[in-house]
């Protein structure tokens, strides 16, 4: 599907496919976990004064399009900066999961609809349609649909190598704050499923619409490359779909 031109600066060729950004963008104020630290940029040099610009950036490592490593939620698991690069790349699969209601789970059942089109190795993306939802409101940051514990139990069953939604998290909120409590425990538990069982998550991707174009279900070629943090537990993180 993608092949080198043979021209000197040796740009990448799509012979006729389609790139898809599956990234937000980050930028100060944006939306992240209520409980932890917020994105902020700061101007670090002006323009106007110094000639040039340059900005500070502060942020964890779970902040906007982002995969969580194994060493997130396992003691001796994998840091992001570990991760074989040809695990990042590959083949898969976009569902349509936009019937899921406000904190609901997506079950075994629900991913049982697709069977025949999982495939052992695939990246799976499920859409929720929850990007569009993006902001600091109060159904994006808290009540987002998410995996339970034995759909994630079935996607370890069906051999999927990375599982991806755009919601703030895998699991659902299981946090507190003043104006909300949590809508399920099930968060970890769920994490810990995928990663010691070698899937990999992402979290927050967008545009997945764009990918099924109308249909239930899609696949296409993925390209998934976080930030090569050394030894740390996730990276932001650009993803991409290659559709034909």
């Amino acid at each position: 599907m993608i092949g080198m031109a043979a021209d000197a600066d040796r740009r990448v060729e799509l012979h006729g496919s389609r790139v898809i950004d599956l990234t937000h963008e980050m930028y100060h104020g944006m939306p992240s976990w209520p409980t932890n630290s917020r994105f902020c940029v700061e101007d670090a040099k002006l323009m106007e004064v110094d000639g040039y610009r340059l900005r500070d950036i502060h942020m964890n490592t779970h902040h906007g399009t982002h995969m969580d490593a194994p060493s997130h939620m396992l003691e001796d698991g994998d840091p992001i900066s570990a991760i074989d690069p040809g695990r990042l790349m590959g083949d898969g699969l976009v569902i349509d999961l936009t019937h899921k209601g406000d904190g609901e789970p997506i079950t075994r059942e629900d991913l049982r609809e697709f069977e025949p089109e999982i495939r052992r190795g695939d990246m799976l993306f499920m859409h929720t349609g929850w990007d569009l939802l993006r902001g600091i409101n109060r159904r994006y940051l808290f009540m987002w649909p998410y995996l339970s514990v034995d759909g994630a139990r079935y996607l370890v069953e069906r051999g999927v190598s990375l599982v991806a939604t755009e919601a703030m998290s895998i699991g659902g909120w299981g946090d507190r704050t003043p104006t909300m409590g949590p809508i399920t425990d099930t968060g970890t538990e769920v994490h810990r499923i995928l990663l010691s069982n070698g899937v990999l998550i992402i979290e927050e991707v967008a545009n997945l619409e764009e990918v099924l174009a109308g249909r239930r279900y899609a696949r296409a070629q993925f390209v998934a490359l976080p930030m090569k943090l050394r030894d740390l537990d996730g990276a932001p993180t650009r993803v991409i779909a290659i559709v034909d």
